[in-house]
């Protein structure tokens, strides 16, 4: 398939819950290995994102490109007025849902459980009170309304990366699938270049997880 599925397998929700530690007591270290891509021994967050130079590189090979070469998204079937937030309650609720799919390697990497709950809150504050890009129906098209990219206008958000002490943008969809994605379709989607991902419903704006495509 090439969708981004959950790591919502039975078996792995039950290993999560078995290490999870008892009341007053650490978490035993996770050894480092188990997030590393079986192709690469670099970080896997970086391998997702790039680091600072990288993404600078990027950026500009992107803006040498063409007008013929630069293809812009399809106009967005997204309507901002249908924009309905999450009260503080919601959001709480939202955020300890998604707290409980996080996959260990986000877990890992972001430096504190209060970093990630942050990011988390970002991403929530951006969705309509009736979506849910991570656990709610696969068909559905779940909008993005915080900010986009000017250029491409592409789902975006702010945070500072893991390993960085500067705010950068980063694109929402890769956001998610650095949260939530399997191991299997992690691997997939850190062969494809540091840019958005592909949507398979063709709307650049949608941001559920299930219509990411693991396809350049």
């Amino acid at each position: 398939s090439s969708h981004v599925w959950l790591t919502i397998v039975a078996a792995e929700l039950a290993a999560f819950a078995l290490s999870s530690p008892a009341p007053g007591t650490a978490r035993p270290p996770v050894p480092a290995a188990m997030f590393q891509c079986r192709m690469c021994a670099e970080n896997p967050f970086l391998q997702l994102f790039g680091g600072g130079p990288q993404v600078k590189d990027k950026e500009a090979q992107r803006k040498k490109l063409s007008k013929t070469q630069a293809k812009k998204p399809a106009p967005s079937r997204r309507n901002e007025a249908d924009f309905c937030p999450r009260s503080e309650e919601e959001l709480e609720r939202l955020v300890r849902e998604w707290e409980q799919y996080a996959h260990p390697r986000a877990r890992e990497f972001f430096a504190t459980p209060e970093v990630l709950r942050e990011v988390l809150m970002q991403l929530a504050k951006g969705i309509d009170r009736n979506d849910d890009p991570v656990l709610g129906p696969e068909k559905k098209d779940v909008y993005w309304y915080g900010d986009v990219t000017k250029e491409d206008l592409q789902a975006a958000i702010r945070m500072v990366k893991p390993g960085e002490t500067e705010e950068s943008v980063t694109y929402v969809n890769r956001v998610l699938a650095f949260i939530f994605a399997t191991d299997e379709s992690f691997e997939q989607l850190m062969k494809l270049p540091k840019e958005p991902f592909r949507m398979d419903c063709g709307d650049q704006l949608c941001v559920n997880l299930a219509h990411i495509s693991v396809q350049v």
